[in-house]
């Protein structure tokens, strides 16, 4: 970590809520998103002459699979605090993705979703949903929350196949999702960003969707969310109203991008525990486990976030996505993410063994409580 970034990691840290507790949250991203079906679909697309291993979520990325979690779950629960706690991972998840049959019936006009009940039958893990209550949830190993209905923005996506992207429309015929820049003629073309929204009209569709997607998410899995992450860290401000509306209570993303209509983007920085005009509040993630960046990552630099956020009074809220854990595409990669998970635990527990292990519900709570009674 160089001197600049060190300062940056201080001054992002220094600002808002405090607690005097060394809390860590570990926040993953992406999970229930098809993404990339399977090693062959990856293989055959890179033999059409696409360049999908330049990229990690169309080389690495699909979703998970019942050894997966069930891997996950043997790391976590071989680590224990000085209460006898377990570690626990929010799982920042989608409810639903393409319906791809009844999308190309429509000739691209309209758009139709699967749950992800459907799409995890469809790929012959049945047990998914199961695993998740009685164990991700039930034993609070891998804990749900809210990251949108679908990962991807159905309106900028059929746009895009309807203007006959090739590259585009052979990953479609794969049932997968590229979300790349290459072969598409601008950056606004991109379609993985769930809360982008184009016009005032895009913008009310966008709001159905997510409420939509809340209720299912609580159908799904039997509670309301009360955070939530946006997806590529993209929102127009109004849909909080929307969230905030419907249970979600807070925001994990401090730092997030509003969208113009010419393309460009506006960052928006909170400080912890800030309230914004709709109610909702905010976190940020002050670090990072994100394995899947590097062939020789290096858990160091993660350690040393956590340190400067118990100095500065924060939980450590760390981001690592799904694509850490997920086995699909390559085995060897979720093992190696594992092993490095195991070794990040020990050492956090051994250098601070008053460590409490929190999921997002937990820390939304926390804060909730203790600026109540200040």
């Amino acid at each position: 970590m160089n001197f600049k970034n060190l300062l940056a990691k201080y001054y992002i840290n220094s600002r808002g809520w405090k607690t005097p507790r060394k809390i860590v949250v570990i926040e993953s991203d992406d999970w229930g998103s098809i993404r990339m079906p399977s090693k062959e679909v990856v293989f055959a697309l890179i033999k059409k002459g696409y360049t999908l291993e330049k990229n990690k979520f169309t080389s690495l990325d699909g979703l998970e699979t019942t050894a997966d979690l069930e891997e996950l779950f043997n790391v976590l629960e071989n680590h224990k605090n000085k209460e006898e706690n377990h570690p626990v991972i929010t799982a920042c998840a989608i409810v639903a993705n393409p319906d791809f049959k009844k999308i190309r019936d429509s000739n691209f006009t309209n758009y139709h979703y699967e749950t992800i009940a459907e799409t995890y039958k469809r790929y012959n893990e049945d047990q998914l949903i199961k695993l998740w209550k009685e164990r991700g949830i039930k034993d609070n190993l891998l804990y749900l929350q809210f990251h949108g209905r679908e990962h991807l923005n159905p309106h900028k996506w059929l746009k895009v196949l309807r203007d006959k992207n090739q590259m585009e429309l052979d990953a479609f015929d794969t049932q997968s999702l590229l979300g790349l820049s290459e072969g598409l003629t601008k950056t606004k073309d991109m379609y993985m960003a769930a809360f982008e929204a184009t016009s005032e009209e895009h913008k009310d569709d966008i709001k159905s969707i997510t409420k939509e997607g809340l209720d299912l998410f609580e159908d799904t899995f039997g509670f309301k969310s009360v955070s939530y992450i946006p997806s590529q860290s993209k929102q127009f401000e109004e849909i909080n109203e929307t969230l905030v509306k419907n249970g979600v209570k807070f925001s994990q993303a401090g730092q997030y991008f509003v969208p113009h209509k010419d393309g460009s983007f506006r960052k928006v920085d909170k400080i912890w525990g800030e309230k914004d005009q709709y109610g909702m509040r905010y976190w940020r993630r002050n670090c990072s486990f994100e394995p899947y960046k590097s062939e020789n990552y290096n858990i160091e630099n993660c350690l040393k976030e956590i340190d400067i956020a118990f100095r500065c009074g924060k939980p450590a809220v760390i981001s690592s996505h799904r694509i850490n854990f997920t086995s699909r595409i390559d085995k060897n990669h979720r093992d190696r993410s594992l092993e490095l998970l195991d070794a990040l635990l020990s050492k956090i527990i051994k250098k601070h063994p008053e460590v409490e292990f929190l999921n997002s519900e937990q820390l939304a709570n926390e804060i909730i409580a203790s600026s109540q009674n200040k």
